[in-house]
């Protein structure tokens, strides 16, 4: 059966079952078409937990210019069956600040890291794998802890690590892909639904040695909220938002058109720091909210 590797790097995503890309045929220096492309899951890298546990980073890369639904099923899924469910359902075309330099920018290659998290067990040996099946092609990508060049950890080199994300003020903090959950929280079909966030950035830096003028004017932090999971479209008031200082709240209001079970991902990054950037794997923290909607 023809095989096909997929190399960005720490991301390696294999592609099984038809030999060609849907759009293959077109010169290679033509335009991409907008729609028909791959979508393919992303291993991240892994961390090593102090209790012994290990936690696998995945996301994903969408060439399609739209946004991508694959509903969880046999076209969506995570094998062993008990890691399942974690997965987005919703593949975003090139999220703003993805971009390898950490920019506002959308990445053309529509690549999200660190969408989700996966722990598994100390002593875990096998792989645990993420398939997704789109326009005939299916793609699948395994993560294991048996490269140490695949393995993430923080501070980076000038001190930066990810924020502490709260859902209120004198909340529980989560940093990192892993992220926080907030309390499930109920709304109504085309009702607005107010969300709000409560971010720091507590990092120990170096000073930097030079200024970089890519970096100048750069908000220290930025909020971006996502569809994670559900049957239909959310609309956010706000999907993006830039902070100017180390410490501060972000605000958005999210419409669900379809009735059903959601989940809204935010992100809060620094990447307007020089040793902080998406290529790099660091430095964002994931939050998740489940939203029960209403007809």
């Amino acid at each position: 059966m023809p095989r096909r590797w997929l190399i960005a790097g720490f991301a390696v995503a294999m592609l099984i079952g038809s030999s060609t890309f849907a759009g293959q045929g077109q010169r290679p220096l033509s335009p991409l078409p907008p729609t028909g492309l791959r979508v393919a899951p992303f291993f991240d890298g892994w961390y090593a937990n102090p209790d012994g546990t290990i936690t696998f980073s995945f996301g994903y890369s969408n060439l399609n210019r739209e946004e991508i639904e694959i509903p969880l099923g046999r076209d969506n899924f995570i094998e062993p069956k008990q890691y399942d469910g974690r997965q987005p359902t919703s593949f975003s075309p090139g999220a703003p600040g993805a971009d390898s330099g950490g920019g506002a920018g959308n990445d053309r290659r529509g690549r999200e890291r660190g969408v989700f998290t996966v722990n598994v067990p100390a002593g875990f040996q096998d792989s645990v794998v993420w398939t997704l099946n789109v326009n005939g092609q299916t793609y699948k990508v395994p993560a294991n802890a048996k490269s140490g060049a695949y393995q993430l950890r923080w501070p980076m080199a000038m001190g930066s690590v990810p924020p502490l994300l709260r859902f209120s003020p004198e909340g529980v903090a989560g940093r990192g892909p892993v992220g926080i959950h907030a309390d499930t929280v109920q709304t109504r079909a085309g009702l607005p639904l107010p969300l709000a966030i409560w971010i720091t950035d507590d990092s120990v830096r170096e000073e930097e040695p030079v200024v970089i003028k890519q970096r100048e004017g750069r908000a220290s932090m930025n909020v971006t909220w996502f569809k994670h999971s559900g049957p239909g479209p959310v609309v956010f008031s706000r999907p993006r938002e830039g902070i100017t200082q180390l410490k501060g709240t972000a605000a958005t209001s999210a419409i669900f058109k379809v009735p059903g079970e959601y989940v809204i991902r935010v992100r809060a990054d620094n990447f307007g720091r020089v040793d902080t950037s998406p290529g790099n794997q660091c430095c964002w923290t994931n939050g998740y909210v489940k939203v029960n909607v209403a007809p």
